[in-house]
């Protein structure tokens, strides 16, 4: 009989503690948003600080116009509470998997809050709109703003929280912008080549003079006699900007023959970690690197 009592005491203190456990994991989890890509998180991340998980779908050292879902990327869309993407224009292989899913996902430039450069001076192929929302500042601030608005919507509860969040680093964005204004104000009329076409918000937002590309958006080579203009052009460029996700052959040889300078911009931030503050300090660096190479050739 002792026995049999010492079992069930022991039965029910399993028990117990299995509940313990399952609620404390159950408090611990945490709501997933599932970004695209990589500055996409930093945004999202910059809404929801600690409250949610953000994920990072895509690799940030591979191009999104080249990369092909795998299983687990099928499975992440599925359980995400969210998931916040650029749109076809740049990662066309989400579509399919997205479509029955419009109550869970947030196409960014459908948004008709942002910024769009002039595509006439633009090549973004099957694509009339430049996807590369993320390299205009005020479009960073749009983002935010849709984010904190969905989220909000799903979790009134952390709504305040969201607003907050979405209001301190649109503020911080405003400042930073400020500064780069200026700074880049001076750069306007010194030249540059770019390797693809992804810099239009940038370019077009900050009027800046950018001379040609080497490929187009989609990652299409253009031709010799393309290549022979840009050589052409000679001593008016005075960066050549190649990119980590990108072959930077061309990029390195066509500064190498015009003695221009070279720089390697990351679109994507490969190197930063998520975190409230990335997308400045993702920011931060990438006008680093774009104004330096210039004002080697300023006046």
């Amino acid at each position: 009989m002792k026995s049999n009592v010492n079992f069930h005491a022991v039965l029910r203190s399993a028990v117990l503690l299995f509940a313990v456990a399952c609620s404390s994991a159950m408090a611990l989890s945490k709501p997933v948003v599932l970004a695209s890509i990589k500055p996409v998180g930093m945004l999202v991340k910059a809404v929801v600080g600690d409250e949610f998980s953000v994920e990072v779908l895509l690799p940030a050292n591979v191009s999104p116009h080249d990369y092909a879902l795998k299983f687990s990327d099928i499975r992440a869309i599925r359980v995400a509470e969210l998931v916040v993407w650029v749109g076809p224009e740049l990662e066309g292989m989400l579509t399919k998997p997205l479509k029955p899913l419009a109550d869970k996902q947030l196409q960014l430039t459908a948004l008709n809050t942002l910024q769009w450069p002039d595509e006439n001076d633009h090549h973004h192929g099957e694509h009339s709109k430049d996807p590369h929302i993320w390299i205009n500042p005020k479009n960073g601030s749009a983002v935010v703003m849709a984010v904190a608005k969905i989220l909000g919507d799903k979790y009134p509860e952390k709504r305040p929280l969201f607003n907050k969040n979405a209001g301190e680093i649109i503020e911080k964005i405003n400042e930073l912008d400020g500064l780069n204004q200026l700074r880049l104000g001076a750069l306007q009329e010194i030249g540059f080549v770019v390797t693809h076409d992804g810099y239009g918000h940038f370019v077009d937002y900050y009027r800046l003079h950018q001379l040609d590309t080497i490929q187009l958006a989609g990652g299409l080579t253009r031709g010799v006699r393309h290549y022979s203009e840009m050589i052409a052009v000679g001593d008016k460029v005075a960066c050549v900007y190649s990119e980590p996700q990108l072959n930077s052959k061309a990029a390195i040889q066509l500064a190498g023959q015009l003695g221009s300078g070279l720089a390697e911009l990351d679109p994507m931030g490969s190197d930063i970690e998520l975190s409230k503050d990335s997308y400045l300090e993702f920011f931060r660096e990438f006008t680093e690197t774009f104004a330096s190479c210039l004002e080697r050739d300023k006046p």
